[in-house]
């Protein structure tokens, strides 16, 4: 991302696979990309890419005809962001920025300037939030609608095919998100216009507040997860079923192996704390606050950033040398 204009190239930072269909003067026709907690890729599809190709190609026609102009944008890259430039000071062998490192950056110079807030993370939602599973495949056809959804009020139905949302063409999943996107938390409408049965049809979705937010695990994913507080101050790899089996554990149990505490950094306190608390390097952690439902170690951690309070005390159920061992570790801010 260096030298990027992140006001021009706007997508989600986060993504492992991402791609824009854009004009040579900055205009955006589409995203491509998407990702959950479940998958890296199965969200991704050759198909859809190479259909939005295609479909693109007569889309930059049509745009090049019509005579618009790009309404001018003041650039930004990452490197001109206070926080981020004093990273780069600080640390010369700096060299290769990673896109999610824009999002992080976003969000320490907002948290420098006290104009974060912690609805400011929830980022790209999926169509999923408003009930509505699209195709892989073929990424403006709806497959599948919840029960009770904000779409299901709506009355769009499976076998729909989106044409529009809030007058944005839709021809890949981030089409969607991206209104989404910059849709605020407090809730709104969303205009979809749609086909059924090659007929025209229009919809209003309504979304009540806190709609935007999402459960530990859906954000599980997003390496800006890490950057929330509070944190345990340690962390360690996932057990596979043949170690929990050595170890007495269902293979379905959550356990992870405790292979660090951060005692360095920023953030060297939390460890120290923890250590300090009784957490040693090859515990296994097996629950916390008597919560053990865990899907992974990163489930684990965005659980713990979301859902505990600095402050207080969270209680800690581990295995040393194939033994319980219990600990009381403060949380801290």
């Amino acid at each position: 991302m260096k030298g990027v204009d992140l006001n021009t190239y706007a997508f989600d930072w986060d993504l492992t696979f991402a791609a824009l269909l854009m004009n040579a003067d900055g205009t955006v026709y589409h995203r491509y990309g998407g990702r959950s907690w479940e998958s890296a890729d199965a969200r991704l599809s050759m198909d859809a890419l190479t259909r939005l190709l295609v479909d693109g190609l007569a889309e930059d026609k049509a745009y090049r005809a019509s005579g618009i102009e790009r309404e001018a944008v003041k650039p930004l890259s990452i490197e001109e962001i206070p926080v981020f430039a004093e990273r780069i000071r600080n640390n010369k062998e700096l060299s290769c920025f990673h896109c999610h490192m824009a999002t992080e950056a976003m969000r320490e110079q907002a948290q420098k300037d006290k104009t974060w807030s912690p609805d400011d993370r929830w980022l790209w939602p999926l169509p999923d939030k408003l009930g509505l599973k699209l195709d892989p495949a073929d990424p403006s056809k709806v497959l599948e609608i919840s029960e009770d959804s904000p779409a299901a009020k709506a009355g769009l139905a499976a076998g729909d095919r989106l044409v529009t949302v809030n007058g944005a063409r839709v021809r890949a999943e981030p089409d969607v998100q991206w209104v989404l996107h910059h849709t605020p938390p407090a809730g709104g409408t969303i205009a979809i216009a749609f086909e059924r049965g090659g007929e025209q049809r229009a919809a209003k979705i309504e979304l009540a507040a806190g709609w935007k937010s999402a459960t530990p695990l859906e954000y599980s994913w997003r390496p800006a997860m890490w950057m929330l507080r509070p944190d345990p101050g340690f962390g360690g790899p996932d057990l596979d079923a043949d170690e929990k089996k050595k170890l007495g554990l269902d293979p379905g149990a959550f356990a992870i192996r405790i292979g660090y505490l951060i005692d360095w950094g920023e953030r060297a306190e939390t460890g120290r704390s923890a250590r300090k608390a009784g957490v040693q390097k090859g515990d296994v952690l097996l629950s916390v606050d008597g919560v053990s439902d865990f899907r992974s170690g990163q489930h684990f951690q965005t659980w713990f950033r979301f859902t505990r309070e600095a402050g207080k005390i969270a209680e800690l159920k581990l295995l040393r040398d194939g033994k319980p061992v219990s600990v009381s570790l403060p949380i801290l801010k």
